[in-house]
This record gives structure tokens, sequence and C-alpha cells, in this order.
């Protein structure tokens, strides 16, 4: 079989492996994707709503995040947050704490939200290597042109720092303070919060986890149904989780987890990244450089 062949045939399939037809998922139709600005830094790879504003999270080696309008774009306030590796989702709590997954590195990082003061550092519960399976997508690339003359790459992973024999004691899932991996491999992307719960898609081991902050313990496993989850967003009491190989945003019931709707882009619109909802529109970025949207 020629290769082009088969990648079409790895497309057509649907991921029987992972226990979910995506093709069989009901559609809610297709969507009409505006690029609505660039972002402010060249590589926008996590978004998350607020009263405030649009927390834009950058993977680039700065580690920006960045709050901006929604009507224009415009930088409110920034900061950045040292040592992250590739961070991919973000969250804010109602008490003021701003959850953010530092991917590669496989750390959950909470900072203060008005300075990005980094409070805690937790590892990612199913953080791991990724892995194909037979029926994935193959893998997406953006078909825009970034608005920066230069992207900046991400930042390559940090070694594993070494555990001493007499470790301190400290809350559940909390490592020290200058701890640079969790664990070896990828750990969550998307993050949203609700009811005191995270909530966040996780790479390797193709789920999405329902976590308890204070004790660290996962209340819930969803699975995914592919190896390239990414931003996620509420709708009502269900949660869209994104995929960026697949194209397409699937609805997961919050009580169950299961299924229960789709959108798919197609090959002609920006690639998903970060995702948040915001009256009644889904935003997701390009990590490209640009901000984008549609109505629900």
């Amino acid at each position: 079989m020629k290769r082009r062949d088969f990648l079409l045939a790895a497309a057509a399939a649907p991921a029987v492996a992972s226990g979910i037809d995506v093709a069989g998922i009901p559609s809610r139709g297709s969507r009409k994707v505006e690029i609505v600005y660039r972002s402010p830094h060249p590589t926008p790879n996590g978004l998350q709503a607020t009263s405030e504003g649009l927390w834009v999270l950058d993977q680039g080696k700065e580690n920006y995040v960045s709050l901006i309008g929604f009507g224009d774009g415009k930088v409110i306030r920034e900061f950045q947050v040292p040592g992250l590796a590739g961070a991919s989702g973000l969250t804010v709590d109602p008490d003021g704490v701003m959850w953010i997954n530092d991917t590669h590195n496989s750390l959950i990082v909470s900072c203060d939200v008005r300075d990005g003061k980094i409070l805690g550092k937790y590892w990612c519960p199913g953080a791991g290597r990724t892995y194909p399976l037979e029926g994935d997508p193959p893998a997406a690339r953006s078909p825009l042109k970034s608005p920066f003359a230069a992207a900046v790459p991400a930042a390559a992973p940090a070694p594993v720092a070494a555990n001493g024999a007499n470790r301190p004691r400290r809350a559940p899932g909390q490592l020290a303070p200058d701890a640079t991996t969790g664990l070896s491999g990828e750990g969550g992307q998307g993050m949203e919060i609700r009811d005191g719960l995270l909530y966040y898609a996780c790479l390797p081991s193709r789920r999405a986890y329902v976590l308890d902050p204070k004790t660290w313990r996962v209340k819930a496993m969803w699975n995914l149904p592919g190896n390239r989850a990414h931003g996620v967003g509420w709708e009502g009491d269900s949660l869209w989780i994104s995929d960026s190989n697949w194209r397409a945003f699937f609805r997961h019931d919050r009580k169950t987890g299961e299924i229960v709707e789709k959108i798919q882009l197609t090959e002609k619109d920006p690639l998903i990244h970060g995702v948040t909802t915001h009256d009644g529109y889904m935003w997701f970025s390009d990590d490209v450089g640009y901000i984008c949207n549609f109505k629900l």
C-alpha cells in the first residue's frame, strides 16, 4: 500500500482500539470559524475565559500568560511563569488561584492570578509517554502561516529531578518547590474547574480526569477518542474536549463522561490548541499565533 493510501485509510477508520467510533458520534453540523485576532505572543496553547477577559497561555520559552480583552485582543496585563516547558492549559478557581498544566514537565502548577507567583507544584495523574492506536488519524498541522516574523519554539523538556530519601511532609500530590518534572513523558493539556474539581485532558493515557485538588485523588476518568486531546470548555453541564488530530470537539456528559455530540472542523480551518467557551461561542487558539472562534 502506498503511503498516501495508508494515511487516507487511517483517517477514515474509526478509533476501534479506543472503543469509540468517532464516525458514529452525532454531529452538531459545520461551523464557520473566524480568525478574531493574532495572539499576544507567537505560540498560544491554552485559553481561559473569565469575567476580566481572556487568558492566553503561550508555549514559548518566555512562558507568558496574558490577559486580553475579548473585543480587541489588547493586553490588559501579563506575567511570566518561570520553569514551564510546553505548558498547554490553564484555569482560574474562585480563590484567585491559576492552575496550569505544565505538559512537557508532567506537572500541574498553581500560581497567583495577579502576578504569576508560583504557589505549588504537583505531579500529574495520567502522565507518561504518548502512543498511537490503530485507527488514529494522521498527525495534523495548521494550514495557517504564522503572523509573527519568527515563531519561538517550545522549550525542551527539563531533566528529571532527583528525589531525596528524607522528604518533608507536603500536601497530597505536591512536590518540592524546586521540582522541574513530575514524571517522564507528557502531562495534561486543557483544564477547567467546576465545584472545586479540576477537569483536564491528558495525552498519554488518552483520558480526561476529574481531580480533587485538595486531596489529589482522581474522582473519575473518561475515555477519549484520540492521542492528541487538547483544550476544553464548558457548555452548560457538559464539557467539550478537543482533539487536534481529529480536528474536532467532543461534548462529554459531566456525570458519565460519555461523548454525546461532536463538532467537526476541516483541514482548511485553523488547528485546535487552547480552548474555552464564552457568551455562546467556542474560542480556540492555533499555536502559529491566532485566536479564533465560532458560534456554538
